[in-house]
């Protein structure tokens, strides 16, 4: 979820189909919303008491009072309503480690070793989940296994003797320390949620800890079509930039490594061929990197082991249940700039046996929407069965293309179809699962505008989907401009049917209704959900949202989530570039005119993200995450010291459900 307005756009060469000048407002008028959720599961239904689609007038009406518009250094939520926050990065995850401080004895990132950092908290909080504790437990139970991932490290803000350019072993060590996964147990003790550093599996006496980390220097499994590739032969080590993610019904979570390109050095020096163009369309350093860690560690200098670079860049999954499981790199699912990894299961009528969907992003500007459709089936009746642990090795990997009258297909990413469109490309499935965006160039994929959550409304028990796909177009300031091939010569970035403002600095959200309402459906029809921007814009102004919503303006959507009524909610990373509020959550819902009203229901500390947005089973508290507070501007949150990432939980003083 980083900042890629300030990122020069990569050279790669891609086709650009569909443009066109006259058919959005074509789009705009066949606008769907989530009318018409279509059926689930009659497994799902009998078990869930959660509406999908959007609710009735009656129902959608939210009752909070709209958040102003603010700077403020603090969260802002409306009357009513209470945040705390809890897990900042450094604090302490096990009993009787040192607390996080300045005073004698106390740890603090002058101090911090990377002993101490792999015992805490990591750095930059991003995708968020949270697991009923223990596993299958009810919608209102107290105890929850909090995950959550680690975006990036800010050696920086981190250590007050830090150097650019120049770091320490201990910096670098740190900083892969602060990397990674982040475990904890919290519990709801009256109406506060506080950190809980003695929770156990299971909730028991006799159970594992759950606290714990995993880290840039972690071992890990690799499993799928590329496993055996010597690109990924020798050790896996370690996870980087972990930025949105998911979690699935068998209680794992699943963490999407993005910018990896960052932490490699010296692409020049690797010889031509198709391993150097793979690194230049990721965007590899071609000389030292911003962060050195090459001086230190080998395997960060591209031109030393090449090799490590492919090694990121893969959807990760690590089950919060059992420590001894080791994590998972899933090459099935493809190598990009993961945003995100949201599932749902695709039941037959009455069944409850499904094939397993997997929707993601890659966030980069004129990149692809992918899902990935399981081979095998999950059973509802047995969530942790053994067999639902492979599920993510074996099935298909498909790319988005979005045609102009609000058609749509997906593409499969499989040697018979490389075969047919680019004879010769790919040498096998390894080869396509590890050079992805070559794939998706390929086939003709459709580039879009930083495509980051892609989110479907589910039932959070089974994974029901209703055949609805939301997907979160953070902005795109390169498009109606150009883009450079890697040759040199110019293609067009115009607007296309699904991306429809040139310069396109707030972004938009894509609706995609399955054929069928069935996620494994390989076409759909999608619509314009809504443009962000300013409902009061001139027409034709950056930010006129071509009345596809009134309400509260904002700017670049990144992560989205649902309430138990099918309340679309968005959190932004950038709105502070377009209007003059810090990052915030809305909700949206449908009004009486059949439009759709945003609100501003919370709006973050100074130079803060809002990471990870989440609801409670039972709807009592919104969760979400503060990544880097004070970036560009001064902040003391969470504790009115010095700026830390942390959680914070969101509830009504009187304990009801939140947006009601």
């Amino acid at each position: 979820m980083s900042d890629f307005e300030a990122e020069d756009l990569r050279k790669r060469s891609l086709s650009s189909e569909n443009t066109f000048e006259g058919l959005v407002d074509a789009q705009l008028s066949r606008r769907g919303f989530l009318v018409g959720a279509g059926a689930v599961a009659a497994t799902a239904a009998a078990t869930s008491m959660i509406t999908f689609g959007v609710p009735s007038e009656a129902q959608a009406a939210t009752g909070f009072t709209t958040v102003a518009e603010t700077t403020a250094d603090t969260v802002t939520v409306p009357p009513g309503y209470k945040f705390d926050a809890l897990l900042p990065w450094g604090d302490a995850l096990f009993e009787g480690d040192a607390a996080w401080g300045h005073g004698a004895g106390e740890i603090n990132g002058g101090n911090l070793t990377t002993a101490e950092q792999n015992r805490r908290v990591g750095y930059n909080h991003d995708m968020l989940a949270m697991f009923a504790n223990p596993f299958g437990s009810p919608a209102s139970v107290a105890a929850q296994i909090a995950v959550f991932n680690q975006e990036y490290t800010d050696p920086t803000s981190m250590f007050p003797d830090y150097k650019a350019g120049n770091p320490s072993r201990n910096h670098v060590d740190v900083e892969l320390a602060a990397h990674g996964v982040t475990i904890a147990g919290i519990r709801l003790v009256g109406d506060t949620w506080v950190h809980d550093k003695a929770m156990r599996v299971g909730d028991t006496a006799e159970g594992a800890l759950v606290a714990r980390r995993v880290t840039g220097t972690t071992r890990f499994t690799v499993d799928g079509p590329a496993k055996d590739d010597p690109r990924l032969a020798g050790a896996v080590v370690g996870t980087l930039n972990n930025c949105a993610g998911g979690f699935t019904p068998w209680g794992t979570y699943l963490s999407a490594e993005e910018n990896f390109n960052q932490y490699f050095a010296n692409a020049s020096g690797v010889p031509a061929g198709r391993t150097k163009d793979n690194f230049r369309i990721l965007g590899m350093t071609n000389g030292a990197s911003e962060r050195r860690w090459e001086k230190f560690h080998d395997r960060f200098d591209l031109t030393k082991n090449p090799n490590e670079g492919f090694k990121f860049g893969w959807v990760v999954e690590v089950d919060p249940y059992d420590p001894t499981r080791r994590p998972v790199k899933h090459t099935a699912i493809g190598r990009f700039k993961h945003e995100c990894a949201t599932v749902v299961v695709q039941y037959p009528e009455a069944q409850t046996k499904g094939k397993v969907v997997v929707y993601s992003g890659d966030d980069e500007r004129f990149d692809y929407v992918y899902k990935f459709v399981t081979d095998g089936t999950y059973d509802s009746t047995s969530p942790r069965a053994k067999s639902h642990f492979s599920l993510l090795s074996s099935g298909t990997l498909y790319v988005a293309k979005f045609n102009a009258n609000g058609t749509g297909e997906w593409l499969p990413l499989t040697i018979d179809n490389l075969n047919t469109v680019a004879a010769g490309a790919f040498d096998d499935q390894a080869d396509i699962c590890l050079r992805t965006r070559e794939a998706g160039d390929a086939v003709g994929a459709t580039p879009m505008d930083r495509p980051e959550d892609v989110e479907a409304p589910c039932d959070p028990v089974t994974f029901a989907g209703t055949g609805k796909v939301f997907i979160a177009c953070t902005n795109n300031s390169n498009r109606g401009g150009s883009a450079n091939r890697p040759t040199g010569t110019v293609r067009s970035g115009a607007i296309d049917a699904a991306n429809p403002r040139a310069n396109n600095r707030t972004g938009h959200i894509v609706q995609i209704n399955e054929t069928g309402n069935d996620h494994t459906s390989t076409t759909f029809a999608w619509n314009i959900y809504l443009l962000a921007g300013d409902p009061k814009a001139a027409t034709g102004a950056v930010g006129d949202v071509k009345d596809t919503f009134f309400g509260d303006r904002f700017g670049s959507p990144d992560n989205v989530a649902f309430d138990k009524r099918g309340l679309l909610w968005i959190s932004t990373d950038g709105n502070p570039n377009s209007y003059p509020c810090n990052d915030q959550v809305l909700c949206t819902e449908v009004a009486g005119n059949g439009k759709v009203r945003v609100k501003r229901f919370l709006v973050g500390p100074a130079g803060a993200e809002i990471c990870g947005p989440l609801f409670s089973l039972d709807n009592t508290t919104f969760f979400c995450n503060i990544q880097h507070p004070g970036e560009g501007r001064a902040s003391t949150f969470p504790y009115g010291a010095e700026a830390r990432p942390a959680l914070v939980a969101v509830r009504r003083t009187d304990g009801g459900i939140v947006g009601n």
